[in-house]
């Protein structure tokens, strides 16, 4: 037989199914929440005492809640009532009973707000009755934040605090998620770069300068620039009026900084470039570009996103000969599996095992004096 927290428990279940019912105008009431009937004894001290609990807080006794029709069946050669049915007849005695009340009257609060502010959001509210409860004490500056992009054309050229919306300077950085689900459902489809998971790059906001840290590997390319390592931004690296033989793009810090003197080579730290690849940097189009990553699944995929601007761009150290030789420093680490038509066939080869294997191999792993035997072969 059911219990009062059993019943609880699946009453409280159907509540946002409920909610969305009611928006749409379905007939809900009465509710029936399934019960199991049968008898998990014939004591009638052990029935007496489920069902007792199962009266005091039905209807019947409270005034709201649930009511229950009762059978009588007989146990033992006695009859006792026993629950034929247990069921809400109004949203009153359902809110009542599940504590959802305040719940109730906030997503309602909402969606008026939404709605009345983005009508086109009517059925998209209809279907999201949890995000109106999770953001009904936000929804004032949600809708704030909204109106002020869908009534101004991108792109945005102030940073997200700069923004004249009358909400804290925080509020937009706090709930970028939020205002995603919202925004990608408001703003003409031409006003989002879906490609963009930031927010800023997402709906065209200014978004502060990234530097490519750009390190000679050649000292006889210092007359050009005067410095043996410099930050410059992207755009401005772009406009360095140079052109080395060889680049080397490197993932990690540590490995960038250590990485061997090659003729006529320079090394860019690949944490800042990697996030603008599409900036077209001319000197990059003649040079070689050797692109060094992890020996995981992410090294692959960064790989496969820079063949698509620069498409000669050649692995380093990215093969099955230099994982199973440094294999005992693997990790395991788990991957989501991506089409890459960008990479050749061993690379594709060894993705495949790593993703499948899940398996990660850290390029700082990798020795010193098997990169300077790596770059003797390719200089021959």
């Amino acid at each position: 037989m059911i219990t009062p927290k059993e019943l609880f428990q699946k009453s409280d279940k159907q509540f946002f199914k409920i909610v969305k019912a009611i928006q749409n105008g379905e007939e809900v009431f009465p509710v029936s929440i399934p019960a199991n009937k049968s008898i998990s004894g014939t004591n009638f001290s052990e029935l007496k005492a489920a069902i007792v609990p199962l009266y005091q807080q039905s209807k019947e006794v409270k005034g709201k809640g649930y009511s229950v029709e009762w059978t009588l069946k007989t146990i033992d050669g006695t009859k006792q009532k026993l629950p034929a049915k247990i069921y809400f007849d109004t949203i009153d005695d359902y809110l009542f009973y599940t504590n959802r009340i305040a719940d109730y009257s906030d997503i309602e609060k909402a969606f008026q707000l939404l709605t009345e502010s983005f009508p086109g959001l009517t059925q998209w509210a209809k279907d999201n009755s949890p995000f109106l409860l999770h953001q009904a004490n936000n929804m004032l500056d949600l809708i704030k934040v909204c109106k002020y992009f869908y009534q101004n054309n991108p792109p945005h050229n102030l940073y997200l605090r700069e923004l004249p919306i009358e909400v804290h300077s925080k509020f937009i950085e706090d709930n970028t998620a939020a205002l995603k689900k919202l925004l990608d459902n408001i703003l003409p489809q031409d006003w989002i770069n879906k490609s963009e998971t930031d927010f800023s790059g997402r709906y065209l906001v200014k978004r502060p300068n990234v530097y490519a840290q750009i390190r000679l590997l050649d000292d006889s390319l210092k007359h050009i620039i005067g410095f043996d390592e410099l930050a410059l931004t992207i755009d401005d690296s772009a406009l360095l009026n140079w052109q080395p033989e060889k680049v080397f793009i490197i993932e990690n810090k540590a490995c960038f900084l250590s990485f061997p003197k090659v003729k006529n080579a320079v090394a860019i730290f690949g944490e800042g470039f990697k996030s603008r690849v599409s900036k077209h940097i001319p000197w990059l189009t003649n040079t070689q570009l050797y692109c060094w990553f992890d020996l995981d699944a992410a090294g692959f995929e960064m790989l496969n996103i820079i063949r698509q601007y620069y498409p000669s761009s050649i692995s380093l150290l990215m093969d099955e000969k230099a994982y199973h030789h440094f294999s005992q420093f693997s990790v395991t680490s788990t991957y989501r599996k991506l089409l890459l038509d960008k990479l050749n066939a061993d690379e594709l080869k060894l993705y495949n095992f790593l993703q499948t294997n899940n398996k990660r191999l850290e390029q700082e792993r990798i020795t010193n004096s098997y990169i300077l035997e790596t770059l003797r072969l390719i200089s021959q």
